[in-house]
């Protein structure tokens, strides 16, 4: 009989979760607890540096590789310090304030083990508000490598990756601590393939401090935001390595100009539409004035034929009123007896 535990032939998979200890990091540990896939390691990065992390009642029977350096450590070199510590075939990251839904690992590594071209994987990611609500949207955008050079659309807990391109020098740059996920996606990028998965398994928390969002768009253009600053540093890092063709198809896709042609085709398509329907509108309304014309008509007609009734009803009673009807009333029944008997006479005749 065979004692081989299936499991154990499985991908190893190493979650790093960089924390600085906030309340919502055992809703993060219990989430990757949950997952249906059986080899996960958690290698907890304790970024704060007080190696005072409560994390053993969160992680149920997952083995958990804890990294403390009994200092305060930035973004990338907490990111960094976690990859150092991984030992998974496949690597992810998850913030102490994201989650997972319990498929989210199995799919991924189902993705990457079926093509062996590709490299990253990644699925849809839920956003939420501060109190973990979901809200109106969903980073769901296919991978596109000209689109990434332009900004960044996968949440960093969105995506597992080979831990084999680490061996090609692929590391968290620790001249960033903003946006330092998408400058390690556009590393990547330059060694393998990457898949979207369509389906929601990964939720982010608004409100995080990663200081990349902005309710307005314009300030990641601005050079004096905190955005534009950044952005800038990762361009001043990377154009130095893009080809001329792909800055060109870059700038392709930020050309407006056919946009516009299309927008001012559609503008123009509906503006004959609307004149189409205002057109017919005004039919109807003409057909209506028509219509109420003759109704008026018909109402003034009738109001005539019911003052002309009343008119004769009031003659008509008039008479019955009158003293001469009243003094004539024996008359009347006389004729109607000898109307009566002579009709009488006759049928009799008739009848004989």
């Amino acid at each position: 009989m065979s004692t081989e535990n299936p499991a154990e032939n499985l991908p190893q998979v190493s979650v790093i979760c960089r924390t600085v200890g906030r309340p919502e990091l055992q809703q993060a540990l219990q989430s990757i607890a949950a997952q249906d896939y059986p080899r996960i390691e958690i290698v907890l990065v304790d970024a704060a540096g007080t190696n005072s992390l409560d994390y053993d009642s969160a992680t149920g029977d997952r083995e958990v590789e804890l990294v403390t350096t009994g200092r305060k450590l930035g973004r990338s070199a907490a990111a960094n310090a976690g990859l150092d510590a991984a030992r998974g075939k496949y690597i992810q990251f998850l913030d102490d304030d994201d989650w997972l839904a319990p498929n989210h690992v199995s799919q991924l590594v189902t993705a990457l083990t079926s093509d062996d071209s590709l490299g990253a994987a990644y699925s849809s990611t839920q956003k939420t508000d501060a109190s973990g609500e979901l809200l109106g949207f969903v980073f769901k955008e296919d991978f596109d490598p000209i689109l990434l050079m332009r900004d960044n659309f996968i949440p960093i807990h969105s995506i597992l990756f080979n831990s084999s391109l680490l061996e090609k020098g692929c590391r968290f740059d620790e001249n960033f601590d903003i946006y330092e996920d998408w400058d390690f996606w556009l590393q990547l990028n330059e060694y393998c393939r990457f898949q979207h998965i369509d389906v929601i398994t990964a939720y982010y928390r608004e409100g995080g401090d990663s200081n990349t969002a902005a309710e307005d768009v314009r300030l990641r253009y601005q050079a004096n935001s905190v955005q534009g600053q950044a952005r800038i540093a990762i361009f001043d890092k990377w154009l130095p390595k893009w080809t001329g063709e792909q800055v060109n198809t870059l700038i392709g896709k930020l050309d407006q100009s056919l946009l516009l042609v299309e927008q001012n085709a559609r503008i123009h398509k509906e503006l004959e539409k609307n004149a189409q329907l205002q057109h017919e509108v005004e039919q109807r309304d003409m057909q209506l004035n028509e219509t109420n014309s003759i109704l008026d008509q018909l109402k003034l007609h009738s109001e005539r034929q019911s003052n002309h009734v009343n008119e004769l009803e009031q003659r008509l009673n008039a008479i019955y009123d009158s003293t001469s009807w009243k003094l004539m009333g024996p008359v009347r029944r006389v004729g109607r007896a000898f109307t009566r008997g002579s009709s009488s006479d006759v049928d009799k005749s008739n009848s004989d």
